[in-house]
């Protein structure tokens, strides 16, 4: 959670913790003991404070519904609890949304986005505006929706979320259309260029996948990953006459 420095200096304050309650234990200054405690408990608390991330997001969930057997249509849903862990935090960037074929339409909370744009890694990060009020701090239902096309068509497909601020739970689940089930899946975690597999995911009804990891790590990125069969001749006709 802290630098080196940052490190040090909640040492210091865990010295002048315990220098207190000898103190307070093996002499008869008391009140100093007692003084002297409490301003160490107050500087790490206020370090801790300082050194919390803008945000931190309960229960995120995103769910993936591709909405035809080729793949062409899918709209993704990603619900979480927002809090802002400082009060000066005024508006919240979702972040290192991947432009897997094109994506249209994002929506928070039903309202068009206050910003949109792509970063240097040609991602796309949408603002919601926070409230005027203190409401941000104690957690406000958030969701964000956004459509794609023309994102799904091979056999294999993917869907991954990067864990931006600290989260307590991340549930990744993807639902496929009947008549082109799911033929293998696994999820797995990328960190620092490092892949590590994670628990098989859950599939149900050979069309539902769904995975699920507690306190994930920070800066990491998750994916959830699956294989199916090419769509038969009738199934891309089909595709073609919508």
């Amino acid at each position: 959670m802290f630098d080196k420095r940052n490190q040090l200096v909640f040492y210091a304050n865990i010295v002048i913790i315990v220098f207190g309650l000898i103190v307070i234990l093996f002499s008869d200054f008391v009140l100093m003991g007692i003084l002297l405690t409490a301003i160490g408990a107050i500087l790490i608390f206020e370090q801790i404070k300082q050194n919390k991330g803008a945000f931190s997001i309960t229960g995120l969930e995103k769910i993936l519904t591709i909405d035809d057997t080729c793949g062409t249509q899918a709209t993704l849903v990603q619900k979480q609890n927002t809090t802002a862990c400082h009060t000066a935090n005024t508006a919240y960037w979702f972040k290192s949304i991947t432009p897997i074929g094109a994506i249209t339409n994002f929506s928070i909370n039903g309202q068009s986005p206050a910003e949109q744009k792509k970063d240097n890694n040609n991602k796309y990060q949408v603002c919601m505006t926070l409230p005027a009020n203190s409401s941000a701090t104690h957690g406000i239902e958030t969701t964000l929706k956004y459509h794609y096309k023309n994102a799904f068509g091979r056999t294999e497909g993917i869907l991954s979320h990067t864990v931006d601020d600290q989260t307590d739970r991340l549930r990744l689940v993807v639902d496929l259309p009947k008549g082109r089930p799911v033929s293998t899946a696994r999820a797995y975690c990328i960190e620092k260029g490092k892949e590590e597999a994670l628990l098989p995911p859950i599939v149900t009804g050979e069309t539902r996948l769904e995975t699920e990891v507690i306190n994930p790590k920070l800066g990491a990125e998750y994916c959830l990953q699956w294989n199916w069969p090419e769509p038969g001749l009738l199934q891309k006709i089909g595709c073609l006459i919508k």
